[in-house]
């Protein structure tokens, strides 16, 4: 263990909390940064990828390799040290009153290790990952995210470095999705937020690219979180051949009649629980929803006769439901067997997927 000094007068001011005048083109120019001499020096160090400023100072660099911002409130101050990665944190970040005794490891290389513990049960580790990552980037990567889909030039930036000890950018994590560096997800995400938490520490914390920063993140998440609901479904969704709606999982998927206001009963394969809520997606345009279980049949039950019109376009979504059964019984999955379905997870700590009907809202004094 050991504690990293305040940083001295250069980032005496916590930056989460000042604003800082940036260019409007920050981040979007795909030019390679240099310092005037010499081309940055990049490194991948099993997970991380570290950037020097330049061979010259490449030593010096692998010194200084812990960040000067806490990982939780961007602020600077005396810092608890990751024994493993650049993150650092205030004591009071990580719940902690004195300092350990012992090497200390952060939370995020810390759940690395109860990865590895748990192999094939962790429910956040994949072996076909790397297959399902670039459809991941893809979808965060809409026009809007410009501005960190390249690294940060010392053209546009020329203090950039002076702030952000491990940059982080969209085609960075690209490049290491495809080299297959990651086997889990919560690993990915902690590598995405270096994007926000370095421009929040260089632009500010009410900067409109920090927002962006914000949602960049919130896609991330929301993309892991699909990951760990069903890898196999992802990975169909995102090839998007015909049929993949009726192809299998590794693991089955509860079929029932569920009903949305307005619609008669419709057949839907259940992808997740939480509690009385039901995350299901429709046979025929494959659209998604949360239903409340009292809204739900089982497959075998006869629905009750609704709006007539509506039922004439639920012939096309019966006869894809009947191809799925086929292809159940075909590998020796059908009937269901109730006792082993693992795709409803009632998990309280899984904050990726909590429906937003469920959280409780706030009451107004």
């Amino acid at each position: 263990m050991h504690l990293k000094p305040p940083s001295g007068t250069l980032f005496s001011k916590p930056v989460g909390d000042m604003e800082v005048d940036v260019d409007d083109s920050l981040l979007s120019n795909n030019t390679k940064h240099t310092n005037g001499t010499m081309e940055p020096v990049v490194e991948v160090s099993g997970s991380m990828v570290i950037q020097y400023k330049d061979k010259k100072n490449r030593e010096k660099d692998k010194k200084m390799k812990n960040d000067s911002y806490c990982w939780e409130c961007h602020h600077t101050g005396k810092m608890l040290c990751c024994e493993r990665c650049p993150r650092v944190f205030h004591l009071k970040c990580v719940a902690l009153t004195d300092e350990p005794d012992d090497d200390w490891i952060c939370p995020c290389c810390q759940h690395v290790d109860d990865c590895k513990k748990q192999g094939d049960k962790s429910k956040c580790c994949r072996v076909n990952l790397a297959k399902m990552l670039p459809h991941a980037i893809d979808r965060i990567c809409s026009k809007d995210t410009e501005a960190f889909q390249q690294p940060v030039t010392l053209e546009v930036a020329p203090n950039y470095f002076a702030f952000v000890h491990y940059p982080m950018d969209l085609g960075t994590l690209r490049q290491k999705a495809k080299a297959g560096l990651w086997s889990c997800t919560h690993q990915f995400l902690d590598e995405a937020r270096w994007i926000l938490h370095n421009c929040i520490i260089f632009n500010g914390g009410k900067s409109k690219l920090t927002a962006l920063a914000r949602t960049v993140y919130n896609v991330c998440k929301h993309e892991m979180g699909e990951i760990d609901m069903c890898p196999d479904c992802y990975l169909n969704s995102s090839i998007a051949e015909k049929d993949w709606f009726i192809k299998l999982c590794k693991k089955t998927h509860r079929l029932v009649w569920a009903k949305l206001r307005g619609f008669p009963f419709w057949p839907a394969k259940v992808l997740q629980r939480k509690g009385p809520q039901m995350n299901v997606q429709f046979f025929g345009q494959h659209e998604r929803a949360w239903v409340h279980e009292s809204n739900t049949l089982g497959i075998g039950e006869e629905p009750p006769a609704g709006n007539r019109n509506k039922e004439a376009n639920r012939q096309h979504a019966e006869e894809e439901m009947n191809k799925y059964v086929e292809n159940l019984k075909r590998a020796g999955r059908w009937p269901i067997d109730m006792s082993k379905l693992k795709e409803e997870r009632d998990d309280d700590d899984d904050e990726m997927m909590i429906p937003p009907m469920t959280k409780k809202k706030k009451k107004k004094k």
